[in-house]
């Protein structure tokens, strides 16, 4: 079912406090049926991670689109991944968010404990099998245009490690969905105690070049792939599982969250 955007205004008032940002959306289009929400801290966090300080000549401008576009079709693709799963559990109305730290597949009806996690586990999955598609190809074929290559080179590297970093066991990422719905509504306490223990240590890591380097060009190895970008680390990093960690910390005291924490 195609929803038209009177429809989608509804649905978001609905839904208001669920939602990632009060903040009207810079962009908004339809795919497969469901209505996209770009929200404007998504482009600036983006360009952020791309050094959009340092590109100052038109190499490095072309590059930093490059990258931009990379990011955003790997979530697109990611959130695709979540909302195609909610609509074969019967969820008609499904809204995706591209947001600050991430997106948001943003459903209407509740789902038990199963459904749950496949939902959870379904978009990093689509998002790491179309990374090793696109690995794989730049590795195998010589694109025709430098931009190309480059757009592809950090999709599979995003794709790949951004899909990975999000199934660790914290709140509110896929792995910590996954992890609460696999444990059940009685041990929700200890999936908290887990998270912010995990965010705590990645906070204390943001800097540490030799783990995220290291660990990303060994897998890249393993992979057969060959690509150059490389993500994680620096101070957005600090500030994501920073962030993530406090809000585990107030969820742990029954303390209002941060509104828009709500990340997938």
């Amino acid at each position: 079912m195609k929803m038209g955007w009177n429809e989608v205004v509804d649905l978001q008032r609905g839904l208001w406090d669920e939602s990632p940002s009060p903040a009207p959306a810079m962009l908004r289009f339809t795919l497969f049926g469901f209505p996209v929400l770009i929200h404007g801290m998504f482009w600036l966090n983006t360009a952020l991670m791309g050094g959009a300080f340092h590109a100052t000549t038109p190499a490095q401008l072309s590059a930093l689109l490059a990258w931009m576009a990379a990011v955003f079709l790997s979530i697109l693709i990611h959130e695709l991944g979540h909302a195609l799963v909610m609509r074969n559990f019967g969820d008609r109305r499904v809204v995706i968010h591209l947001v600050a730290f991430g997106g948001l597949a943003q459903g209407s009806q509740w789902r038990a404990r199963r459904e749950s996690l496949i939902v959870s586990a379904a978009g990093p999955a689509l998002q790491i099998l179309a990374g090793l598609a696109a690995g794989w190809t730049i590795t195998l074929w010589q694109p025709p245009s430098l931009w190309l290559h480059q757009m592809l080179d950090g999709f599979t590297v995003v794709s790949i490690f951004w899909a990975l970093l999000n199934l660790l066991p914290v709140v509110p990422l896929d792995g910590g969905h996954i992890c609460q719905a696999g444990s059940g509504p009685g041990r929700q306490r200890q999936v908290l105690v887990i998270s912010l223990a995990c965010s705590l240590v990645l906070a204390l890591l943001s800097f540490q070049d030799i783990f995220w380097l290291g660990m990303q060009s060994r897998i890249l190895s393993l992979l057969d792939i060959q690509a150059r970008t490389r993500v994680g680390g620096g101070v957005l990093t600090l500030i994501l599982f920073g962030l993530l960690a406090w809000n585990n910390w107030k969820q742990l005291r029954n303390e209002p969250q941060i509104p828009w924490m709500n990340v997938r």
